[in-house]
């Protein structure tokens, strides 16, 4: 049995050719070519979250299944649902369910099966025209053609889940169990109905929490299908993967309405860290921004950059090195994410220009000479220790904070190269702090973070 679209001509168009239409004018060029197997995407209509939804799609990979895990808004029941449909219709055409796979999935984790629960639903159904439309696009260049030519013939199939009363390790373990094979996509609106000023509060706030794995955070006013979001967010920290935004915004954005919107937002999974991530992709981007920066400056001017990548929206903390000749000209840096990532660098571009008490001001003249360099620091990590010996055997190979009081010192991890040693590192961060070499109480205390480092040397091209 087939399930018939619900909400075609409501929450997006019923015309086919206009469908695709909407869905082609959401689509932008990407600054990256990573896939990711599983993203978060919002389930408005089209007019409000379409644009979002699709930021998120064109990072998803295509799968032989593609997991569509979303919440019910309408029935009660606990733990999962699945389907018994055979294909789900759109006016795109028919998608095809796995019901092999949801007899399995039905065998190993608690579920009913029940069509009657997806029957209003539009958490799925509003996600079923994305895949299609990017998937089997009807209109492409011929460039495009040539490069999906591989892909004629695959189709994908969906495996249609609705979360009722769950605990989000049940998803975790979904996706850990059919990751070889699938992709997943969670199903969510953010914050429903406070004014846009609440509203863009707490969906910064969700937002953070989503970026930095800190689940235990997340409560259910925030975003209506929040048990696939924890569910996704505890596979991420178990397998050392990062979730990237890759846009957000609220309804009033749109109908320009500043009571009872409501906020969407789209993320990715990347197999790695965030800041690896940064590295690979938008090294050059962020050395001609620290470097304009500058410029600016020297003119009396402030820089900000015309269109930002949404992953440097993200609060993060970084160093600005600059050197002449060899040596060093200048370095300024933020050791906690107090601002978004963009702003910390051209921040401290400025400042290590011409903040730095060490150094006279940059002058125009040195410009064409100047090397910059930027290093973007990890979350901070606490070091417990016993004694210095303890602490010496702990510090390497990361950058290093020392606290006392109201004395305080930071190496960044680059500094081992100059200090191999780990007892005159140590002894040079402490009279760096203000402190004797040999001072140690059990008052200090110690904080490690790891950096990636955006050299010219090092800038990918893609």
């Amino acid at each position: 049995m087939n399930k018939k679209a619900v909400y075609a001509g409501n929450f997006y168009p019923e015309n086919p050719d206009d469908l695709n239409s909407l869905l082609d004018s959401y689509k932008e060029p990407l600054s990256s070519d990573y896939k990711s197997k599983a993203v978060i995407v919002p389930h408005a209509g089209y007019i409000y979250s379409g644009h979002a939804a699709m930021a998120g799609y064109q990072y998803l990979e295509a799968s032989e299944n593609i997991f569509i895990i979303a919440p019910s808004h309408y029935e009660t029941f606990n733990n999962i649902a699945l389907p018994e449909y055979t294909f789900f219709e759109t006016p795109l055409g028919n998608i095809e369910v796995n019901n092999r796979l949801i007899t399995e999935i039905a065998e190993k984790f608690p579920c009913i099966i029940a069509d009657e629960i997806f029957e209003k639903e539009h958490s799925i159904e509003v996600q079923l025209p994305f895949l299609q439309n990017i998937f089997y696009p009807q209109r492409q260049s011929a460039v495009d053609f040539v490069k999906n030519i591989k892909k004629l013939g695959r189709k994908i199939r969906i495996v249609p889940i609705l979360t009722g009363n769950c605990d989000y390790r049940l998803i975790s373990d979904l996706i850990s169990t059919y990751w070889g094979n699938s992709s997943f996509i969670i199903s969510s609106d953010l914050s429903h109905y406070y004014t846009q000023e609440q509203c863009r509060q707490i969906d910064t706030y969700t937002a953070t929490i989503i970026e930095t794995g800190r689940l235990e955070f997340l409560e259910n006013a925030q975003a209506c299908g929040l048990t696939g979001i924890k569910g996704l967010i505890d596979f991420a920290n178990n397998n050392e993967c990062s979730l990237i935004r890759s846009e957000m915004y609220n309804s009033g954005d749109i109908s320009h309405e500043k009571d009872k919107v409501v906020g969407y937002g789209s993320w990715f999974l990347y197999e790695d860290s965030r800041n690896n991530y940064i590295q690979k992709y938008y090294s050059k981007y962020i050395l001609e921004t620290a470097r304009n920066s500058i410029i600016y400056a020297i003119n009396h001017e402030e820089y900000i950059p015309r269109q930002i990548p949404s992953v440097l929206t993200q609060h993060g903390a970084s160093f600005v090195t600059l050197k002449l000749n060899g040596e060093l000209r200048g370095c300024i840096g933020s050791v906690y994410p107090t601002k978004p990532l963009i702003l910390d660098i051209i921040d401290n571009a400025k400042n290590a220009g011409f903040q730095d008490p060490r150094f006279e001001p940059l002058t125009i003249e040195e410009l064409d000479k100047l090397e910059v360099s930027v290093s973007i620091l990890s979350s901070i990590e606490r070091i417990n220790f016993k004694d210095e010996k303890d602490l010496l055997s702990k510090i390497y190979p990361y950058g290093i904070i020392i606290a006392e009081r109201d004395r305080r010192a930071v190496y960044l991890p680059v500094v081992w190269e100059q200090l191999p040693d780990r007892e005159i590192f140590l002894n040079s961060l402490k009279e760096k702090a203000g402190l004797p070499s040999n001072y140690f109480s059990r008052s200090l205390e110690a904080y490690k973070f790891s950096a990636i480092y955006i050299t010219e040397d090092n800038i990918i091209y893609h």
